[in-house]
């Protein structure tokens, strides 16, 4: 039951007008639109071409990156960037501009920049599903929107005419999926803060006329009013906040479809290229063909369909998350041989891969198939392997009608129809286990719907009474936040453990639901056959009709006095969904000038306050008059939160700031080439993000992605140039305004998500401002009276075996208010370790005051919110963005202490330093948060283990299981350990030692039958060697749900030989050293000997020429003489020389012999 408050403040107005007056109880709501004039913000797309040309809106698809920024930033000299880099740019921008009612866009425009206005955009990467591909990251860019003037038309005056904001529009790999939130920075008019969807859309691509088309079928350009008018609506089904494009079937006699990469705020009708080929047997018997697309189904990257029996499958072209092509061609047809008779889809992604169920029929009933989506890659198993689902429940006839599946736990919940022999049918929810193949029964939905006696809910234990309405259930939906399971028909049954279940009895037995819409936050929709619209708040039993109702009355007649465009005396409702926690209409209207299909917001609160309105008033009689009174069920008036703590350590958001380069002209626009340098810094801002996987930590462990760290010191010589005038490219780069935020502050709200490790807790305080009749005096002991309140708050836990909370309760004097402390905490014993950001347990945490469900409303600028609920995925685990780090600084100047001294590597590595070998080695981690850049001492357990290494970088190889187990374990009798240590605390198995920051080291052995062991010297300094090392806490650390795994190399030198081979260098060096002194001393006393030898042959050498040459000489004198009187006079002088080169030469040799 819920508390009855006083009568709101009495308005005396006549009855006939209530309805009118309902939107006035909320003057502050009409005031903010009238202050702010209904701005809202305006965003498009444009390619990197078209900048400053006023046109539509591109299309996302071109996913490469652009070369054209990195001339530009190589003029950049002296400025703090690494001209050696290549720079790339993303090939769109986002066009940004804003726009109020009543006023031309072009005028506000300018007028905001006079004011100083500058869109702040906010954009936010979806993971992608294959976490084991790529990081698990939740990643932000938040920049600043640069003024620019466009060059589309003439503009006679002297600054300018008409210009637009415009910011480089990020691509990330591993990301399809972005959310766009746009913000003022607080200058100018106010204009509310609004998210877009701006995702790839892999399904088209461009002609070679420069067109572009979609690859899956070709588009239509009119719709035509009998797609749509009098055609029941359909489900929206695909994987939640992971699909980019989403698709929609249900166009009757047509095998077109509705597609959109913007969530419905702009759609295509397509005509699907698909053979519609029907083939009728007798195993799949069918009474006629139709070309409608009855399943649709959209994933991250890949579109299922399905036509009368049959399957089909078009994987997108994403090459951000592929890395290669792997788009198809054509539509794919699978299960060819199979019966389908309809698709199930899978919200959840789990493991890395998403899902799909396909029911059969004919031959195969009683089976389904499995289908699984990993990296675009499709691929179908048909389970139950062993046998049927009818004979695992030992039934003759059977018929699975809905299944739905728990990737986190492996489990499928198959809803199954079984017929007896009486013909009479009964339903059995069935579930069963993908890994072990073993299927059970674990309820039985009763067979008539039960009598609820005007309760508003029943809780189904058997003894109840029924009615004579039978139970036919169409489906169910999992909520694997908070466990809760609907099993839907002309019923609602909810369930939060599979087993017991509670009826609830305000939905009305006579109607059936077509399908239900959960936003998975604690809210659900309900759509009937008759197109009816119901609504259910989780965590409370009741359940409200939306639509048609009294409060969509009032809502529709405030509407239509506004003339506003988006109802329709005459409509259609198309699907129903929830998009960022707000439900959405895609509504078919038919106007009397033009038909259109719109997406529309559905107003559930404002719907709620009108219907409470309708239902709680009287009247009363003051003096001659009737006054008008309405009554106020919530319990209290104001809701605030307090003490929120930091979001980043929770969140684990990581969040990048990049303004716009400053831009050296007087009016501050910016050019096309000021915008391409902005690409190029964004561009090479996330690129270092995504490279940094450094096993290193040294001094400033945190990490910053930044490429001027070796030119900071020139900051202000950078500066001097921009204020002179002087920068080059007219543009200057403040290094201020590139980096990462690690200090963002708490909003007075719940996050989206939090993630606990083990042990942890998140805390946070909730104000109330009561009605004075919630309080009342406790007399206590002696004359004290104690103060108490009526209003209760409760937590409701998903896993209350895994969390616990605790909640305080304070009553501030004379505040007439309640302060309610709230903590939630991890119980440290669910989860085993898993990988930074893999494995996470999802649960949840609801906290809701009494009696608030349906009746407390918050008036905000985007309209009335519900208050009282608040409903908060928890993810539990080890969180995204931790990672182990090798702390050298601290390992340095640790082990420089404990060893007296430190000897480097002759040739100096800064990135790897060097170790002795014969030094006790203390190795020291760090474990980083990337998030929000703490650093701190690793204080858990690890193994250490060596598990590759080489003399040389490159002659490092891996070593293999055994290897490992030889060179590592203590138990090793084989000598091949390669280190060891006095620690004595050992694995369970005593396999491998356990380290700790306390333990006593590591002794290098290397013994003789370990790889390092005699490593032959390459010079004649001492050996060295490369240890490639693992370390990892998992299963020895019991103070992390964190598996935390690091490699990295370490360089020992200074290695002993082996004693053969010193003996071996031993003999040889003496050997060499003995030769060369006995030559020595040989030389010393041989060289005078030879000395005289070598002078003694001289001369008998120059005797014999000598005399040979005199005899010579002789004979020809003889000759000479008798023919010519001249002749004689010569010899005589040749012969005289002669005679005394002989002398002179006999002196010399009796010299040298004395």
């Amino acid at each position: 039951m819920t508390p009855a408050g006083p009568a709101w403040p009495r308005l005396r107005v006549l009855w006939a007008l209530w309805s009118l007056l309902a939107v006035l109880l909320s003057p502050w709501r009409l005031g903010a639109v009238e202050d702010n004039q209904e701005c809202t913000w305006q965003v498009v797309l444009n390619q990197f071409e078209t900048v400053g040309k006023n046109h539509g809106s591109d299309r996302f698809f071109n996913q490469e990156p652009l070369d054209t920024v990195n001339s530009l930033l190589g003029l950049l000299v002296d400025s703090p960037i690494d001209l050696n880099e290549k720079y790339m740019g993303f090939p769109y921008y986002l066009k940004i501009n804003y726009s109020c009612k009543g006023e031309a866009s072009e005028a506000l425009v300018r007028k905001g920049h006079l004011m100083g206005l500058k869109p702040v955009v906010l954009v936010t990467f979806q993971s992608s599903v294959n976490i084991n591909h790529w990081k698990l990251e939740q990643l932000q860019i938040q920049m600043e929107a640069a003024p620019f003037r466009s060059k589309a038309e003439q503009c006679d005056a002297e600054e300018v005419c008409v210009m637009s904001w415009y910011v480089p529009m990020p691509i990330k790999n591993g990301s399809v999926v972005m959310h766009v939130d746009v913000s003022s920075n607080g200058l100018g008019p106010f204009i509310p803060n609004k998210r877009f969807q701006v995702n790839i859309n892999g399904f088209l691509e461009r002609e070679q006329d420069d067109k572009l088309k979609f690859t899956v079928g070709n588009e239509l350009f009119n719709l035509l009013p009998r797609y749509f008018v009098n055609v029941s609506s359909r489900p929206l089904w695909c994987t939640v906040g992971q699909t980019p494009v989403l698709i929609l079937g249900g166009i009757p006699e047509e095998k077109s479809v509705l597609l959109t990469d913007t969530s419905f705020k702009d759609f295509f009708l397509v005509e699907l290229s698909i053979d519609s080929c029907w083939v009728g047997s007798f195993y799949c018997p069918k009474a006629s063909f139709t070309s409608t697309i009855y399943d649709a189904i959209a994933t991250e990257s890949t579109l299922f369909i399905r036509q009368n029996q049959l399957v089909y499958y078009f994987t997108g072209t994403y090459i951000t998350l592929h890395q290669s092509n792997h788009g198809s061609e054509r539509w794919v047809r699978v299960l060819a041989n199979e019966c389908i008779k309809k698709l199930c889809p899978v919200y959840f992604h789990g493991n890395g891969s998403e899902y799909i169920m396909a029911l059969t029929s004919g031959k195969h009933e009683g089976y389904f198939h499995f289908g699984t989506i990993t990296d675009g890659r499709v691929s179908f198993e048909m389970l139950p392997r062993q046998q049927s689902v009818c004979k695992w429940i030992q039934v003759v006839v059977c018929s699975i009608i809905w299944a739905t599946y728990i990737a986190d736990d492996y489990n499928m919940l198959l809803l199954v129809e079984v017929e007896d022999n009486s013909t009479r049918k009964y339903f059995q929810v069935a579930n069963y286990d993908v890994v072990t193949d073993e299927l059970a029964i674990f309820y039985a939905i009763p067979e008539f719907i039960p009598d609820a006696r005007g309760l508003e809910f029943l809780m189904i234990l058997g003894t109840e009474s029924y009615t004579n309405f039978s139970m036919v259930p169409k489906g169910m939906s999992y909520n694997p936040y908070n466990n809760l399971l609907f099993i839907w028909g002309n019923f609602l049954l909810q369930s939060y453990d599979s087993e017991n279940f509670i009826y609830l009895a305000d939905f009305p037995k006579e109607l059936s639901i077509k399908y239900l819409v959960n936003s998975f936050h604690g809210d659900i929709a309900i759509v009937t056959e008759t197109e009816e619209i119901w609504y259910l708040l989780e965590g409370s039993y009741r359940v409200y009709k939306l639509f048609p109702s009294k409060g969509w009355e009032v809502y529709i007649s405030l509407q239509m006095m506004q003339q506003s465009s988006l109802y329709a005396p005459n409509e259609t409702m198309v699907t129903l969904f929830y998009q960022d926690n707000n439900l959405y209409q895609l509504v078919y209207l038919v106007n009397s000038q033009q038909s259109e299909l719109v997406k529309r917001l559905v107003p559930v609160e404002q719907l709620l306050m009108y219907q409470q309105l309708s239902n709680r008033y009287f009247l009363q009689r003051q003096g001659s008059h009737l006054t008008l009174s309405f009554t106020n069920l919530c319990p209290f008036t104001v809701m605030h939160l307090r003490d929120l703590p930091n979001p980043q350590i929770y969140t684990r958001q990581e969040r990048y700031r990049a303004k716009p380069p400053r831009v050296l002209e007087p009016s501050g626009f910016h050019t096309e080439n000021s915008l391409a340098v902005y690409q190029g810094l964004i561009y090479y801002l996330l690129w270092l993000h995504s490279q940094y996987e450094k096993p290193y930590a040294y001094a400033d462990p945190v990490h910053h992605s930044t490429w001027w760290k070796n030119k900071k010191q020139d900051q202000d010589y950078y500066f001097y140039l921009a204020s002179n005038w002087q920068s080059a490219g007219n543009v200057h780069i403040d290094v201020d305004n590139y980096k990462k935020i690690y200090d963002l502050s708490a909003e007075y709200e719940l996050p989206e998500r939090i993630f606990l490790d083990k042990g942890s807790s998140y805390s946070f305080s909730i104000f109330l401002t009561v009605r004075s009749h919630s309080f009342k005096s406790q007399p206590e002991l002696g004359n004290s009276f104690q103060l108490q309140n009526e209003v209760d708050l409760g937590v409701v836990l998903a896993d209350p075996g895994c969390t616990e909370a605790v909640v305080k309760q304070k009553v501030p004097t004379n505040r007439n208010s309640v302060l309610f402390w709230v903590m939630l905490r991890d119980k440290s014993f669910c989860l085993n370790q898993g990988v930074s950001g893999h494995y996470l347990m999802k649960t949840s945490m609801l906290v809701k005051v009494v009696g608030s469900a349906g009746y407390c409303f918050q008036n905000t600028i985007h309209g009335p919110r519900m208050q009282g609920n608040l409903m908060m995925p928890v993810f539990i685990g080890c969180p995204p963005g931790k990672r182990l780090a090798f702390d050298i600084t601290y390992t340095l100047e640790y082990n420089r202490l404990q060893n007296k001294h430190y000897f480097d590597c002759l040739h100096l590595d800064p990135e790897m330093p060097c170790f002795l070998f014969r030094d006790i080695f203390y190795p020291f981690f760090l474990i980083q948060d990337l998030v929000t850049g703490d650093s701190g001492s690793f204080q858990g357990s690890y193994v250490l283990k060596v598990v590759g290494g080489g003399p040389t970088l490159d002659t490092i190889r891996e070593y293999s299981e055994e290897e490992i187990y030889r060179f590592n374990s203590p138990l090793d009798n084989t000598y091949s350990l390669i280190w060891t240590t006095k620690n004595t605390t050992t694995t369970e198995d005593s396999a491998f030692n356990i380290m700790s920051h306390q333990s006593l080291g590591i002794e290098w052995l290397c013994l003789e039958n370990s790889p390092c062991h005699d490593t032959v010297p390459p010079s004649i300094f001492t050996p060295e060697f490369f240890f490639k090392v693992l370390v990892s806490n998992r299963g020895v650390d019991k103070s992390t749900y964190c598996d935390y795994q690091l490699v990295f190399l370490l360089h020992i030198h200074g290695l002993p030989l082996s004693a053969k081979r010193a003996f071996f260098i031993l003999i040889v060096s003496t050997s060499v050293f003995l030769s060369l002194v006995f030559l020595y001393i040989i030389v010393c006393l041989l060289f005078p000997l030879m000395v005289k030898g070598c002078n003694i042959l001289r001369w008998k050498i120059n005797n014999i020429l000598t005399t040979e040459f005199y005899y010579t000489h002789s004979s020809s004198s003889g000759v000479g003489s008798s023919t010519s009187g001249t002749r004689p006079t010569v010899s005589s002088r040749i012969s005289s020389k002669v005679v005394e080169n002989k002398a002179e030469t006999e002196k010399i040799m009796k010299k040298s012999l004395t």
